[in-house]
């Protein structure tokens, strides 16, 4: 990966992290970055529970299940 191609992802990184800072000041709300998940939170140092683990886990158990059927 070149210099300027590395710049240009760190540039991305922090304008995608910049957004999601502005919307959680407009709106209380965050998406969580493991499972796609709005939450509402007071803080973005951490997320309040919100299942994020079951979520997680019932999306790969519908993948497989769709990928079985299409065999």
């Amino acid at each position: 990966m070149t210099v300027e191609q590395q710049l240009l992802d760190r540039l991305h990184d922090q304008a995608l992290a910049e957004n999601d800072e502005r919307d959680w000041y407009r709106t209380g709300r965050i998406q969580c970055a493991d499972c796609g998940t709005s939450v509402r939170t007071q803080t973005l140092e951490t997320l309040p529970e919100h299942r994020c683990t079951e979520r997680q886990r019932a999306r790969r158990e519908r993948k497989a299940a769709a990928h079985a059927s299409e065999k």
